[in-house]
């Protein structure tokens, strides 16, 4: 996760023509991570949310 700081670095050096690499160097961060938040894939601040493993056996608890 980056935080809205990182975000805001992140797009003004791809602005200034860095390659997602290097911000990710830069950041200390995967590249992977940076190419979804400068993609916009993913919003600065917030966490994905993770399915909750046990609603798929709700119907045979009750």
């Amino acid at each position: 996760m980056l935080t809205r700081e990182e975000d805001v670095d992140a797009h003004a050096l791809r602005r200034q023509g860095w390659t997602i690499s290097a911000i990710a160097r830069h950041l200390g961060r995967d590249r992977k991570t940076v190419r979804a938040y400068l993609n916009g894939e993913r919003t600065a601040g917030q966490r994905r949310q993770t399915p909750d493993a046990f609603v798929p056996y709700l119907p045979y608890c009750r």
